[in-house]
């Protein structure tokens, strides 16, 4: 009960600090909850599989690149869902196509899809819509930024929480530990994974497309 209690009091005071903090201030809040959110995630995926992920910053971009593209057509929690939305599907992708390959293989193809997006993108900008780099002006203060990525790293470690303690946090630890035993102990390695993964890298893209208008 106490840790709850002291959690709650944690969150209240992150959710009231704007009113305590000077714009500089609550710029390091923003910075803090950001990577404690990415950290999180990140670790949700890579923590109990011991697959090292390093694309981190594809999904990231993707994130903000949506925000970008969407700001000025759609309501901020539509451009808020799209991003989620084209982030599942890219790591539903990647997932299916790199989760039966482990070790430095798929550090190596994880580490090469933020160059593959950023050459994609680069190349889209340029040759479509004829320009490199976009404006997002959007009404949202700093606060504003500060509170959802606030809401989003409490909905993220109460999922790691609740997985941890599920079935499917003990099929994921059981993999970390050897995919062959796991197999032979009838689990879905590519289903478990992949739920994972896809979950991990949503997460992530939200976290881009929150701190996208304030860069």
């Amino acid at each position: 009960m106490i840790p709850v209690l002291l959690g709650l009091a944690a969150v209240a005071l992150l959710a009231l600090s704007p009113w305590f903090f000077d714009a500089y201030g609550v710029g390091v809040i923003i910075g803090l909850l950001g990577y404690a959110t990415l950290a999180s995630a990140w670790a949700m995926f890579s923590g109990p599989t011991r697959y090292i992920s390093l694309a981190t910053v594809a999904f990231f971009g993707v994130g903000a690149y949506t925000v970008a593209v969407l700001s000025e057509v759609l309501p901020w929690p539509l451009v808020l869902l799209c991003a989620a939305l084209v982030g599942a599907g890219l790591a539903l992708v990647v997932g299916l196509s790199t989760l039966r390959v482990a070790g430095i293989y798929f550090v190596i193809f994880s580490f090469g899809l933020a160059e593959l997006i950023r050459q994609l993108i680069t190349w889209y900008e340029v040759n479509v819509t004829g320009t490199l780099g976009r404006y997002i002006f959007l009404p949202l203060e700093p606060q504003h930024v500060l509170w959802q990525l606030l809401a989003l790293v409490v909905v993220t470690l109460l999922l790691a929480i609740l997985i941890d303690r599920s079935k499917l946090g003990l099929a994921l630890k059981a993999i970390g530990d050897d995919e062959v035993v796991a197999a032979h102990a009838g689990i879905n390695l590519a289903r478990t994974k992949l739920t994972l993964f896809v979950l991990s890298s949503t997460i992530i893209t939200l976290v881009g497309a929150i701190q996208a208008p304030r860069w």
